[in-house]
């Protein structure tokens, strides 16, 4: 087997050369496939940082408390690698797959894991007691936390990953799936959860301060004893238990000016500002609002702002809301038939089991300017089981849009982009 030790008590790194690397990676993947003369790859703390590893297959190889520091790992195989006390900091590991990887008091600050597949991994504080390497390593790595600080791990797979006390300052989770993730007394101030998936994840007594869940999805998210002050779950999808954790805890969640009078003397101003081309009345700002079960058939609501707006099964058909900002939205079963919704920002917004039966989300040209258009954008959008019947789709922005079993019969969508999207189930003539 090839093995790079280097190190004592002062941890000193011993630098293998790039030949010597690639020689050892060639035999790995020797081994990987079965055939003659595979070893497998030893990197114990070894500096191997700022070299050009994207693409290799390191699965299960020994990298226990090696350098990786500005290292390119993109699209790099490290399934079930032992990266034990590894540094990773300001790493590119885009895409890289580290499934059941062994990350116990790894360092990933600063680290690109755009994309990267995590599932199952080990990123828990490092405990030299319970350590199998086989070799001795320095004293200083013992009890070291996880540090993933600056991480950015849009559209990563975290599901499933323990990292129960990990230091997560700042990290970027947009759009990442991280179901049923152990994230317990973690630290994740100022982290961004936007648009994320969080069902099941068990987040008690973890600091949230300032992070941002807008249109992250918390179904069945065990969230007792969370430090949220600050924190934004307007947009999210939650239990009643979990808003109820959350309630006390100084996060901001979705209600405030939902009185009946005050909404409707919101319409009637926005409604002059339309008609007036804003010289009077004011625009409508909901953001955040609850306006659940409200029956607003027929209301003007072109360019209003209702992103984070809890409106689940409110009435809305006929709606205008040309141009509107409903991007994290929860319309969770709103019935929206006929609505006017051409160039709206729907990006991320929760429309499970709504009725968009002959809705307009085609896209929107500019008045005696046919060059200005502004397609109707639904990336990331949660359709799942929705009625889109007869509706009208033609240039709209699907991708990575959740389709599953909505209803497409009749729907127009010639220069539709599906990119990504999830059409299982779905109902098409």
């Amino acid at each position: 087997m090839h093995v790079c030790e280097g190190g004592d008590e002062s941890t000193i790194w011993r630098r293998p050369s790039l030949p010597e690397v690639l020689q050892a990676v060639a035999r790995h993947q020797k081994l990987l496939e079965g055939r003659p003369g595979g070893q497998r790859a030893i990197f114990v703390l070894c500096d191997l940082s700022e070299m050009p590893l994207s693409g290799v297959n390191l699965s299960d190889a020994d990298l226990t408390g090696s350098r990786f520091d500005r290292a390119l790992l993109a699209r790099t195989r490290l399934k079930g690698a032992n990266l034990f006390a590894a540094d990773l900091r300001l790493t590119n590991l885009q895409q890289a797959d580290l499934s059941r990887a062994d990350m116990r008091g790894i360092i990933l600050r600063g680290a690109d894991l755009s994309g990267a597949r995590l599932r199952e991994a080990d990123v828990r504080e490092a405990v030299l007691a319970v350590y199998r390497g086989g070799r001795p390593l320095p004293q200083t790595f013992d009890g070291r936390i996880p540090n993933l600080t600056g991480l950015i791990a849009a559209k990563a797979d975290f599901s499933e990953v323990r990292m129960n006390g990990a230091v997560v300052l700042r990290a970027d989770f947009t759009d990442a799936n991280l179901a049923r993730v152990d994230l317990r007394d973690a630290d994740l101030r100022g982290a961004n959860f936007r648009g994320a998936n969080l069902e099941g994840a068990n987040l008690q007594g973890a600091q949230v301060q300032e992070a941002d869940f807008a249109g992250a999805v918390l179904t069945d998210a065990q969230l007792r004893d969370v430090q949220a002050a600050g924190a934004n779950f307007r947009g999210a999808i939650l239990d009643p238990r979990g808003t109820a954790d959350l309630r006390v805890r100084g996060a901001l969640l979705p209600g405030g000016g939902e009185a009946a009078e005050v909404l409707f003397d919101v319409l009637d101003q926005h409604a002059a500002w339309v008609h007036t081309a804003g010289r009077e009345g004011r625009r409508a700002d909901l953001t955040g609002w609850d306006i659940s079960a409200k029956d607003l058939r027929h209301v003007t609501l072109t360019a209003a702002n209702l992103s984070c707006v809890l409106a689940r099964r409110t009435l809305l058909t006929g709606v205008n809301l040309v141009m509107a900002d409903l991007s994290c939205a929860d319309l969770h079963s709103a019935t929206l038939v006929g609505a006017d919704l051409r160039g709206a920002n729907l990006e991320r917004a929760h429309l499970a089991g709504a009725d968009l039966q002959g809705a307009n989300l085609g896209v929107l040209v500019g008045l005696g300017a046919p060059d200005r258009r502004w397609p109707t954008r639904l990336n990331r959008a949660r359709l799942a089981g929705a009625n889109l019947r007869n509706a009208d789709l033609r240039g709209a922005l699907l991708a990575e849009a959740d389709l599953r079993q909505a209803d497409l019969r009749g729907a127009r969508l010639d220069g539709a982009v599906l990119d990504g999207a999830s059409l299982q189930g779905v109902r098409q003539d």
